[in-house]
C-alpha cells in the first residue's frame, strides 16, 4: 500500500470510531447513599422442643409392643383338677341318761364279803363285791376310792364292784355313790381274811 492509502485508511477508522463515542449513552451517576436502616431488636422466642412421642394403647408402636410381650410370655400351666373333698367328722352325741324320781335319801350297804373273784398273774387278785344302793334317783356314779369307775353312771342298784388286790391282807377301802337327784353318800368298807377264799388254799 502507498502512503496515500494509509492515510486514507487511519482517517476512516478515526471517522468511524469518533461516531461510535457519539452514539454512546452517557452513564448516569449513582445517586448518594441513604441512611442506614433502623434495626429494631425482637426478642428471641425460646425454640419449642418437640415432646417425646409417647406409646398410647392407640397407637400402633404401642400395640405392636403389647402384642410382642403378650406373645414372649409363656402359658401359665392351670390345673383343672377339682379340689379333694374334705370329710367333716360327724360327732356321735353323747347319750345322757335322764333322772327317775328321787326315791328318798341316799345310802348303800358296804360289801363285807367276796362275790366272787379271780387269780392274776404276778399274785393279784380280781374280786367282784356287791353294793346295794337305796334311795336316790339313778342313774348313780360309782367311786372307789375317789376315782369313778368305768361303767359310771350306772341304772343298777345292785352294783357289783371289782376290786384288785394281792396277798391275804384285809380289803379296806372307799366307796362313794352320788345320785342323780344331787345326793352323795362316802363310806370305807372292810372285808377281812375270812371272807378271802383264795387265803385258805
Amino acid at each position: 500500500m502507498n502512503k496515500r492509502g494509509s492515510l486514507l485508511y487511519l482517517a476512516l477508522i478515526t471517522l468511524v470510531a469518533s461516531g461510535l463515542a457519539c452514539n454512546a449513552p452517557t452513564p448516569t451517576p449513582a445517586p448518594p447513599p441513604g441512611p442506614p436502616p433502623t434495626v429494631t431488636s425482637h426478642p428471641t422466642s425460646p425454640t419449642q422442643v418437640p415432646p417425646e412421642a409417647t406409646l398410647t394403647p392407640e397407637s400402633p408402636e404401642a400395640a405392636e409392643t403389647e402384642t410382642a410381650t403378650t406373645e414372649a410370655a409363656p402359658p401359665t400351666a392351670t390345673s383343672s383338677q377339682p379340689p379333694a373333698a374334705t370329710s367333716t367328722p360327724t360327732e356321735t352325741p353323747t347319750k345322757t341318761p335322764t333322772p327317775s324320781p328321787s326315791e328318798g335319801p341316799l345310802d348303800f350297804v358296804p360289801p363285807t364279803w367276796v362275790q366272787s373273784w379271780e387269780s392274776l398273774p404276778n399274785g393279784q387278785y380280781r374280786v367282784v363285791a356287791n353294793v346295794h344302793i337305796t334311795g336316790g334317783a339313778p342313774p348313780f356314779i360309782i367311786e372307789h376310792d375317789h376315782i369313778a369307775t368305768d361303767d359310771s353312771p350306772t341304772q343298777e342298784r345292785d352294783y357289783s364292784l371289782i376290786i384288785l388286790t394281792s396277798g391275804c391282807g384285809a380289803i379296806v377301802h372307799n366307796i362313794t355313790v352320788k345320785s342323780a337327784d344331787g345326793q352323795e353318800i362316802s363310806k370305807d368298807y372292810y372285808i377281812g381274811m375270812d371272807p378271802q377264799p383264795w387265803c385258805s388254799d
